[in-house]
């Protein structure tokens, strides 16, 4: 009966840590914004990112120092010069959003994207969606 109890309460530890959760909610809005976004950890991240200014950068790393459960990252960028990274490792899946809009004088407009992402037993997904007007 003992090793039952002290079973149970190991599943019930595992199921609480899969559950566990990194959330990052990021809002910027000025002349020049710059936002980085770490998280590390048996967990699930999730982090959203959004940016409204003339130069923008953003950069979000989700477990690759210690590999994540699943990592999710959105980041919407309106600005004459975007900028954003995003690396992502998991156990599990990975899903990364990125979408920039660029105004402005068409000489100086830039979207610039990068997403790397590697997934142990999961699925990796990427959507980049770059406007320039």
């Amino acid at each position: 009966m003992r090793k039952l109890f002290f079973a149970s309460v190991a599943v019930l530890a595992l199921s609480s840590a899969a559950q566990a959760a990194n959330t990052a909610t990021t809002v910027q809005v000025g002349v020049v914004n710059g936002s980085s976004v770490s998280q590390q950890g048996l967990t699930n991240d999730s982090s959203s990112t959004g940016q409204l200014g003339i130069i923008n950068s953003a950069t979000t790393m989700q477990g690759t120092s210690a590999a994540s459960l699943n990592n999710g990252s959105t980041v919407n960028q309106v600005g004459v010069q975007n900028s954003a990274t995003t690396g992502q490792v998991a156990f599990g899946n990975n899903g990364s959003a990125i979408t920039q809009n660029s105004f402005g004088p068409a000489a100086l407009q830039n979207n610039a994207a990068a997403v790397g992402q590697l997934s142990v037993f999961g699925v990796n997904s990427s959507t980049v969606s770059q406007t320039a007007h």
